[in-house]
């Protein structure tokens, strides 16, 4: 019937492809069509693909399948590896026809959010323009088409088959029409999977729970889906299993929520947090009434979807900790060697929205948040501990060349002085928006002490060591309250709220300790790392020679100081026993 209307709609032209593999299309046509009008054609290669849900709900879940067989369907377009690409051509033009009815609610309903997905793609596949033909769309076409309704009437309404009866008849009849097509009864799998997804369709209750297959099972990146009507009582569910894994059966709606993260940008969705394998509390049948449901297999590592309101749910990578820390270990490293130590807390958080941007209002909400956040009072108390005046920290913008300040950059400095006006202390904050093909917020929180000053400053005499260095308390009261600084506040000066932005990966944090006048670097006044820091609760060094301590850990967004605190203390624990003290060792 797609074939059909396209005929009358682009002209005799096109070109026609029957059952079986069809290159992602029904119809192709080339060179210049009358469409969308006779007086802005299109003129290229276009493709016509048919997107045919059986059971149609009537509810958000319709949209929702057809933007996943879409997204599936631009994936492999924008693959160049996939045969339809290195055999064939991409296309200029590309009509999508459904039987899915799409809201037109401007800027948020079904038509809106397929139409986003395409233009999201529409670069990397080369699309010149494209239209979305949905049932209402479709409706409009057979009526201006009555030819193709009439040749498609059995498939189309009784009203059809009632009309070509009187068109027979001087007296129609009253006549009652019911078309009953029974569905096909599909065995749960596909060739290799049969037996792994009819276990879990008789453990999840069989038909009477599940229904009948919706259609065979297809490959969704890191494994096999297979959906299914669901009992008259309740909701269609779906079947997954994570290739080489056990399959998983899950409540629709579950299965939407996890296609939805990552606001459908590429690599986001299933492809990046996973399947689900497991759910808390444990069941055959994972539904809307679990508190999280386990991910595993994405390319954004191993996480959950966890419930965070009755009606809303958030991805939460799982903790971890690692060693890889070169990634911003030097960022934005102003001035370095003026100073003796840095302390540095480091965010990178991956978002999907790439319409952030640094406000004078974000400055403002952000600056209002950090003037009362007791991040200011570490700084504050390592200040006075070492006899430095400071009543009150002032957050001003770093000048340029050290500094960026714009719509895309927010950068602060906090400086303690000494007598002699040498910088004592100094507190830099960067944050950054990504830019070109990046995904990743950056945040970043520093501490730098120049001993030196503060010795200058002390009398009468020198303070004994112990009042000089950097204790452990300290650090973990540094990183503590960095850490809500740098994904939370700094943040804010683009976006109030940033667990609302669409994840486009873990978030990421590096704890860095930096002797900024190492003994191999030829400055003056070359100092050992630990004369100026106390980590003796961790052992001793096996070796003296460690400029720099760092680690790693990926983390979810939005976690408590009474989470976060234990979370630093074995940070620390790990980063000590990384560079080989002897006591180190992670809880």
């Amino acid at each position: 019937m797609c074939q059909a209307l396209a005929t009358y709609v682009l002209g005799p032209g096109i070109e026609a492809f029957g059952s079986g593999p069809d290159g992602g299309r029904e119809a192709s046509f080339r060179g210049r069509v009358p469409y969308p009008s006779s007086a802005d054609p299109w003129n290229g290669f276009g493709i016509l693909q048919a997107k045919f849900k059986e059971r149609i709900l009537g509810t958000g879940a319709d949209a929702t399948w057809l933007r996943r067989q879409v997204k599936a369907e631009l994936d492999a377009w924008a693959d160049p590896g996939k045969a339809r690409v290195s055999q064939g051509r991409r296309p200029d033009y590309l009509i999508v026809a459904t039987n899915v009815p799409l809201s037109g609610i401007p800027g948020a309903g079904g038509k809106a959010r397929i139409d986003k997905l395409i233009r999201e793609y529409s670069h990397r596949i080369g699309l010149k323009d494209w239209r979305v033909w949905d049932a209402g769309q479709i409706t409009a076409l057979l009526n201006a088409y009555p030819d193709v309704r009439r040749a498609f009437a059995a498939l189309i309404t009784p009203s059809e088959v009632l009309a070509q009866m009187r068109d027979r008849l001087d007296t129609p009849p009253e006549v009652s029409v019911v078309l009953n097509i029974p569905i096909a009864a599909i065995r749960p799998g596909q060739s290799g999977c049969e037996a792994a997804f009819a276990a879990a369709y008789n453990a999840a209750g069989g038909e009477a729970r599940l229904g009948q297959a919706l259609g065979e099972v297809y490959d969704a990146g890191p494994g096999w889906v297979q959906h299914f009507t669901g009992s008259p009582s309740g909701e269609p569910a779906v079947i997954c299993a994570l290739h080489e894994r056990t399959a998983i059966t899950v409540a629709e709606s579950i299965w939407n929520e996890v296609c939805a993260i990552g606001g459908g940008h590429p690599g986001s969705g299933a492809a990046g947090v996973g399947f689900p394998v497991g759910s808390r509390p444990q069941a055959p049948f994972i539904d809307p009434t679990s508190e999280e449901v386990e991910l595993a297999g994405g390319q954004w590592g191993a996480g959950r979807l966890a419930r965070q309101k009755p009606d809303r749910w958030i991805w939460k990578p799982d903790i971890a900790f690692d060693s890889q820390t070169t990634s911003d270990r030097d960022s934005w490293g102003t001035g370095k060697g003026d100073m003796d130590l840095r302390v540095r807390l480091a965010a990178r958080i991956p978002v999907a929205d790439s319409d952030l941007r640094v406000t004078g209002s974000g400055r403002e909400r952000m600056l209002a948040a950090l003037r009362s956040a007791p991040f200011n009072d570490v700084l504050l108390e390592a200040a006075r501990r070492r006899g430095l005046k400071a009543d009150a920290l002032q957050w001003d913008e770093t000048p340029d060349p050290d500094g960026h300040n714009n719509t895309r950059f927010a950068t602060y400095q906090s400086i303690i002085r000494a007598s002699d006006q040498r910088p004592a202390l100094i507190g830099n904050l960067w944050f950054m928006l990504p830019g070109g093909y990046s995904h990743g917020l950056s945040s970043v929180a520093d501490m730098r002490v120049d001993f030196d000053a503060i010795r200058a400053w002390s009398s009468p005499g020198p303070p004994a060591q112990d009042d000089i260095w950097l204790t452990r308390e300290e650090l973990i009261d540094f990183f503590t309250r960095a850490w809500d600084v740098t994904t939370t506040i700094l943040p804010m000066a683009a976006t109030a709220n940033l667990l609302e932005a669409p994840p486009a990966g873990a978030p990421r944090l590096e704890l860095h300790i930096q002797n900024e006048r190492p003994e191999t670097s030829g400055k003056p006044r070359a100092l050992r790392t630990f004369d100026l820091v106390d980590l003796s609760y961790y052992g001793k060094p096996r070796t003296t020679h460690h400029p720099d301590l760092s680690v790693g850990v990926t983390i979810p967004l939005g976690l408590s100081r009474e989470q976060i605190t234990p979370l630093v203390h074995e940070a620390l624990a790990r980063m000590t026993e990384d560079f080989g003290f002897t006591d180190a060792s992670p809880a």
